[in-house]
């Protein structure tokens, strides 16, 4: 089966201002080297590329000859965040017109939310994984190599006699499924290198992007989140809706400390991310990996965190002990106005709890980062007290490093999504095509 060649591709957003190219998105989703790994280890060959990597080190670079030049027979597009829809439409598209034999099947949330939508208007796209892949790519996989069946594989939208079905068998991993699955392994992903050095925007047409001094990488610690933070696309809501998950799954501590032992002294990674804090009320699985990464690292490991609620005094104890003082931990309070926080955010705290903690950090010397987001329903008036208060606690704060305002996104499967009517919306994506409409560079995706 080392003859049957699969390739797992991660198509960032592209963007055209007047000639000068650029992209977002640039990171993969993490379970990108989960399903390579189990490909892999049932004997298929497969890789993972980043097309704007690619692209930027080889202009001339074109998918379509990449697959016909190492004979791909499973190709499988990346379809996690909706930013990117219009690209990876666009690229698929064009790599079928290429190469007609190839197997093309999308996966992530987004292509999960609108699956069928997706099968319906785009001929080209033979499959989709609906939900979590990781045991549907290989059940693909062993399809295409003996000619057999797709009845039975779990979470797949598929083709058969111009018919579209989705098989009703479900797969969402529990924590055994997750120790199983091989999170990192940087054979694995083509220019691997170059990918932890890439920078949040990728300039085509400067020098020297991918040679940053710092490298990242995700972790993942596990699935699933007990929160319903009403813009959120990840949440439990919008979780079962998307994958049937309606409980959390959780790596071995043993297994996570083992892999980031292994990215800091082989593969020399220096800052590593993490984005899960799935019940705030309960955080011994947190706190327990703590105290196992002191236990190794002795306090000399660069952590970037995103949590959900506060932190308590247990949380924050065993977080100063594990990592270095450059690590920091990212919160948001949403807005500085309390009755809309707890609208919006599962895990509530007040004003007076947030700066209590921040006072906390400070004695600590706990390095955070606070974002809040300019929320639809209010007015700018309203909007702006909350940057007026991210710029007071940066000020009042030694510790808290930065603090700003992003955009609320309008996420598939989110309840913003659902009821964009409670909230005061207008101009709410309505259906696949707003979103792949409104990501359309004016160029010809990575085709070019």
């Amino acid at each position: 089966m080392k003859n049957f060649k699969c390739l797992l591709v991660h198509t960032p957003r592209l963007h055209n201002n007047d000639g000068v190219i650029t992209s977002d998105v640039n990171y993969c989703a993490m379970g990108l080297f989960s399903l390579a790994g189990e490909l892999n280890k049932n004997g298929f060959s497969s890789k993972i590329i980043n097309l704007g990597i690619e692209k930027y080190l080889n202009k001339n670079f074109l998918l379509s000859s990449y697959v016909k030049e190492n004979d791909i027979k499973l190709l499988a597009f990346s379809l996690h965040w909706n930013h990117n829809f219009f690209d990876v439409i666009k690229t698929a598209k064009y790599v079928k017109e290429k190469c007609p034999d190839v197997f093309i099947t999308l996966g992530g949330y987004t292509a999960s939310f609108y699956a069928q939508e997706i099968m319906n208007e785009f001929s080209f796209v033979d499959a989709i994984i609906r939900g979590e892949g990781e045991y549907s790519i290989v059940e693909i996989a062993k399809a295409l190599f003996k000619n057999t069946s797709f009845d039975n594989i779990p979470n797949l939208f598929y083709r058969k006699n111009l018919e579209i079905i989705l098989n009703k068998n479900l797969f969402v991993a529990t924590s055994d499924d997750l120790n199983k699955f091989e999170f990192f392994n940087p054979q694995n992903m083509v220019h691997y290198d170059e990918y932890t050095k890439i920078p949040y925007v990728l300039k085509y047409n400067l020098d020297n992007q991918l040679v940053s001094a710092s490298t990242t990488q995700g972790v993942c610690l596990g699935r699933g989140c007990f929160g319903n933070c009403i813009w959120c696309g990840g949440g439990h809501y919008a979780e079962r809706k998307i994958s049937g998950r309606d409980f959390i799954s959780y790596r071995k501590i043993e297994s996570v400390v083992s892999e980031l032992k292994e990215m800091k002294n082989k593969y020399n990674i220096e800052n590593f991310r993490f984005s899960f804090d799935p019940n705030p009320k309960d955080r011994n699985y947190l706190i327990e990996l703590f105290d196992a990464l002191y236990d190794e690292f002795k306090g000399n490991l660069s952590v970037l965190y995103n949590l959900d609620g506060l932190p308590d005094d247990k949380f924050l104890s065993a977080y100063k002990k594990a990592v270095s003082k450059n690590s920091i931990l990212y919160m948001s309070p949403v807005s500085y106005n309390e009755i809309i926080r707890r609208k919006y955010k599962s895990f509530y705290y007040s004003n007076d709890e947030l700066e209590s903690v921040l006072s906390k950090m400070d004695n600590l010397e706990i390095s955070s980062e606070i974002y809040f987001y300019d929320i639809p329903e209010l007015d700018d008036n309203e909007n702006l007290k909350s940057q007026e208060y991210a710029l007071f606690l940066k000020n009042k704060y030694k510790f808290v490093k930065d603090a700003y305002m992003y955009s609320l996104e309008i996420v598939p499967a989110s309840i913003l999504f659902e009821n964009p009517e409670k909230y005061k919306l207008k101009n709410v994506p309505a259906s696949f095509w707003d979103y792949y409409n409104r990501n359309d560079a004016v160029v010809k995706s990575f085709e070019y």
